[in-house]
């Protein structure tokens, strides 16, 4: 049997009844008869309604909840959000005051460079603002040297009058003192001038050019007026800012009738005359320590050159040293200059790769012309005697020159045969060989097997570069691939290419005729190049070929192997007598 309906529906809403008799007194709460008679039954009224106010409940318990984590993860993304903005305020405070202080230093530099009279550029590039610090400083010179020259009065009866060094041989700062320079007397009735030397004949060059003067080789004074030329600076432009304007282009024309006025270089010195009223009365071109070109007025009121020589003095040395890392180390254990070394390697370079075939334990022995202006060293004059000796044999080298009018000295070994030869497989002065001839080479900028038809030479930048052989320079351009580009014509069908240079000798162009070891450019990186090198390549009737592999032929022989030999001779006996085992000197 089944229970009755009410029993069914006390079981079934327990849950809603305890709900209704919690509403509180006051509320009829419907019996079994009521819902039998026909009344809406519990069952489908009770639970809407404890539904309806339970969702209300939860709906608002859920609100409030919701609003409670809202404020909180406000409140969670405001302490986020408050780092960063200190951090971006902070970051746009500094921003401003890098950006004042970047107006500042600009307003700074606007004002030295373009209102201050002193730095504006307008101002310093006048003639007159550029040499207003250096006369300056020059007035304070040139009255100290007045004084000191006091005793140079047209009285003088033109005298030559000597500076005498210290007794002691220092001067009172303690620098080492300077030998007496020898001052030429002045003209009659005219202001003396200061660094008048003697004239005498002019020493000869050097073969491979002048080692130049160190600051040991110097003979001019410590406090001399001498000016320098700057780079690019020609004569013209030096004698207008001097005072000379309209008389510049008739000194040039007088002075080129010595030397070629455009040949002047920067670092040459020249002096200027002044007489006592302080205008400019002549010129003086010092291109070196021994030579100098003088132009003043003559007698006629028109300008005179003269070229005065200073007297040098040569005498002939041998020294001999033992190799033990380099030959220039052991040049300079020898007291010697590294310019010594260069001459030697100049002299044996066809025979002698001194940057491969050097060893610990190699010798060389030489005499040697030094020259001296009054009591100092000033520059090697020619090698006469050569000798290295080691592992790659011994070569000895002996300097002659026929006894003829305009007879030019060469080298040559003791048998009379030439040591120059028709090409120079090496025309520079390298450090080491980065890449050889391959006509198979990976090339390391182009990433494709690209033929390197030539050799090159690894050197630092600036490193002058030789003729390889006497020759027509046929090409003298820049190329894209190639760089500064310089191509010779040789005779027998012989083509020496010289790429990468940093840039060309000065007078350097197509059509120029040069000498063996002439200077044509410099050691560079331009063009399709990974380091500062020089490529060298030779063609032979149009074909590359590796210039280490050509056939070289030696230059003609001695013409005269009688005299040869007879000169010779004592120079060979010098060379037997010196140990080099210990450092030599006589």
């Amino acid at each position: 049997m089944s229970p009755p309906p009410a029993q069914v529906r006390k079981k079934a809403h327990p849950e809603g009844q305890a709900r209704t008799e919690a509403d509180g007194a006051g509320q009829d709460v419907p019996s079994d008869d009521d819902e039998g008679e026909g009344d809406s039954p519990p069952l489908t009224r009770a639970p809407p309604r404890a539904t309806e106010r339970g969702a209300v409940s939860l709906t608002c318990q859920d609100f409030a909840a919701q609003s409670g984590s809202q404020s909180e993860a406000a409140s969670q993304v405001q302490d986020a959000l408050s780092p960063r903005r200190k951090r971006r305020s902070a970051e746009v405070r500094n921003s401003l005051r890098l950006f004042g202080l970047l107006a500042v230093l600009a307003g700074v530099n606007i004002y030295v460079f373009f209102f201050n009279r002193g730095t504006a550029p307008r101002e310093v590039l006048k003639p007159s603002s550029m040499m207003k610090a250096a006369d300056g400083k020059a007035g304070t010179l040139k009255d100290a040297v007045r004084q000191a020259g006091g005793d140079l009065s047209p009285g003088s009866n033109g005298a030559a009058m000597t500076v005498p060094a210290a007794a002691d041989g220092a001067s009172a700062s303690g620098k080492k003192s300077r030998a007496p320079q020898v001052l030429a007397p002045a003209a009659q009735g005219k202001p003396k001038t200061k660094g008048d030397l003697a004239t005498a004949s002019p020493p000869k060059e050097a073969p491979g050019g002048s080692p130049g003067l160190d600051d040991e080789g110097s003979v001019n004074p410590e406090n001399s007026p001498e000016k320098k030329i700057s780079d690019a600076e020609t004569l013209g432009q030096i004698l207008v800012r001097e005072g000379f304007e309209d008389e510049s282009p008739k000194i040039v024309t007088t002075l080129s009738k010595l030397f070629n006025a455009k040949l002047i270089r920067g670092g040459q010195t020249y002096l200027v005359h002044e007489d006592e009223s302080g205008e400019p009365e002549s010129f003086e071109y010092r291109p070196n320590a021994v030579t100098r070109y003088v132009v003043s007025r003559g007698a006629s009121g028109s300008w005179v050159a003269t070229r005065v020589d200073q007297p040098v003095e040569t005498k002939v040395v041998t020294v001999a040293g033992t190799v033990d890392s380099s030959l220039y180390e052991s040049v300079q254990r020898a007291q010697e200059g590294s310019a010594l070394a260069g001459l030697l390697v100049e002299v044996l370079a066809w025979d002698v790769n001194f940057y491969t075939d050097t060893h610990p334990g190699d010798h060389w022995k030489v005499m040697v012309e030094k020259q001296y202006l009054g009591g100092q060293f000033y520059r090697y004059g020619h090698l006469l005697a050569a000798e290295y000796g080691g592992k790659v044999g011994t070569v000895r080298a002996f300097y002659w020159k026929p006894n003829r009018p305009n007879a030019e000295g060469h080298y040559f070994d003791a048998q009379g045969q030439a040591i120059s030869k028709t090409l120079l497989k090496t025309p520079l002065r390298f450090v080491r060989i980065s890449s050889k001839f391959d006509r198979h080479r990976f090339h390391p900028i182009l990433h494709v097997e690209k033929a390197h038809l030539g050799i090159d030479y690894a050197a630092p930048v600036g490193t002058p570069v030789w003729a390889s052989a006497a020759g027509k320079v046929v090409e003298c351009e820049m190329k894209r691939g190639s760089g500064n580009t310089v191509v010779l014509a040789h005779p027998n069908g012989l083509t020496t290419r010289y790429y990468h240079l940093s840039r060309f000798a000065r007078g350097m162009k197509a059509g120029k005729v040069v000498k063996q070891k002439d200077v044509i450019g410099f050691v560079g990186t331009t063009g399709l190049s990974t380091g500062p090198h020089l490529h060298f390549s030779v063609t032979k009737n149009g074909a590359f070929v590796d210039p280490g592999k050509v056939q070289i032929n030696r230059d003609a022989p001695v013409a005269e192997p009688a005299a040869y030999q007879a000169a010779i001779r004592p120079r060979v006996a010098a060379l037997r007598a010196l140990d080099a085992a210990p450092l030599a000197r006589n």
